[in-house]
């Protein structure tokens, strides 16, 4: 299984690489909007389940995702895995499951059976996938005894996502600020609509990190600014640093649905390739862990292909990622911040902000830190 996948496009890729072509329902984890919990934090790179409430969630609806193939007539079929395991390790085993083979899982954290103290995780499965090697698998990674007891159900995507679709409806960020579903209209015309396809990759505006990053933002961007969103996912900050009056946008990801998915939310905003440059990372880590020179990363747009370049060149830089790689690539994410630029760091729940904040202190000064519902976002200024 490839674990190089550290970038937050949907927030947990580990199996992502290994998804067959025709599954639709995207990677995710998703929580519906009953009750805020305090997120777990995964192994490896997936350290930010997505998750919601009704007081913080830019879709007011239910916490799910629609997938790029929503704009094709094919219908596929997938399973539906419905899991009853005790509250404890709910998340967990939710992660688990994304590492052994589930595409998506999803909690409804009030809910219990009969005060049993156990919650209910629907989760997606490719449709020819050995569901019960894999429960197996993710019960016994995270020390369960016995695997929980759960039912199977094939699913149909063309109503899979005709049901996501219906459960996006515009939300304000901000007073006058919306993100808004593709297939809805504004609310307000005259406010600041940054119109995208929820789904096809991280940042669909509802996460606490991505409203986090698009408040520093939106208070960051004064007109003319050049902007890189490190880990761009679905191009929802590097579309918003437009509209908020930056020069330019750059944004970086290793996946390439998440280019695909940001070039295709960048058109429904009408911005073209001349002020939002999208480069795709190879999926080796671009910085030097090692010690080796970093490699030459290659551009892949509409636009050809080129060298990624521009150290100390942007005036905003912002990483909404992961825990593990905003530590391992700290360096490399500042190195390409002016001289007392600002860098946003998030992708990290409150209670890692200590570490992020002592790693990056070596890096930038007046570290400021923001949180919402458990989640938080360090920022500071690149010292000179």
């Amino acid at each position: 299984m490839s674990r190089s996948h550290f970038f937050k496009h949907l927030s947990y890729t580990l199996v992502h690489h290994h998804r067959p072509s025709y599954l639709s329902p995207p990677l995710s984890v998703y929580k519906f909007p009953h009750r805020w919990k305090k997120p777990s934090s995964s192994s490896l790179f997936s350290k930010s389940p997505i998750s919601s409430s009704s007081s913080s969630s830019l879709f007011s609806s239910s916490s799910v995702t629609a997938s790029p193939s929503t704009t094709t007539s094919e219908s596929y079929a997938y399973l539906s895995v419905l899991i009853r395991c005790p509250k404890h390790v709910a998340d967990s085993l939710s992660e688990a499951l994304l590492c052994f083979g589930a595409s998506s899982t999803s909690m409804d954290e009030d809910d219990d059976f009969d005060g049993s103290n156990e919650v209910c995780i629907d989760s997606i499965f490719p449709e020819f996938e050995d569901v019960d090697m894999c429960l197996s698998q993710a019960a016994n990674s995270i020390g369960l005894k016995e695997t929980p007891p759960y039912e199977v159900n094939l699913g149909d995507q063309y109503e899979w996502v005709r049901k996501t679709q219906e459960s996006f409806h515009p939300v304000e960020v901000t007073e006058g600020l919306w993100i808004v579903p593709e297939w809805r209209s504004p609310p307000d015309v005259q406010a600041t609509n940054i119109i995208l396809n929820p789904g096809l990759a991280f940042g669909t505006g509802e996460h606490p990190t991505t409203k986090l990053c698009l408040l520093l933002l939106k208070k960051l961007i004064k007109g003319e600014e050049l902007f890189l969103d490190y880990g761009t996912g679905s191009g929802v900050l590097a579309i918003a640093a437009l509209k908020f009056g930056a020069a330019l946008s750059v944004g970086f990801d290793i996946d390439p649905q998440a280019i695909m998915s940001a070039r295709h939310n960048a058109t429904l905003n009408s911005i073209g390739p001349e002020t939002m440059e999208l480069h795709l990372v190879p999926g080796k880590t671009c910085s030097s862990l090692d010690g080796r020179e970093d490699e030459m990363v290659k551009e892949q747009s509409c636009c050809g292909t080129g060298v990624i370049s521009g150290t100390e060149k942007y005036d905003v830089v912002i990483a909404n990622i992961l825990l593990n790689p905003l530590l391992d690539l700290a360096d490399h994410i500042v190195s390409y911040a002016k001289p007392w630029a600002v860098v946003g760091i998030s992708g990290i729940i409150s209670e890692q902000c200590s570490c992020i904040v002592d790693r990056y202190s070596m890096l930038l000064e007046d570290i400021s830190v923001s949180e919402m519902d458990g989640w938080a976002c360090v920022s500071g200024r690149k010292k000179i």
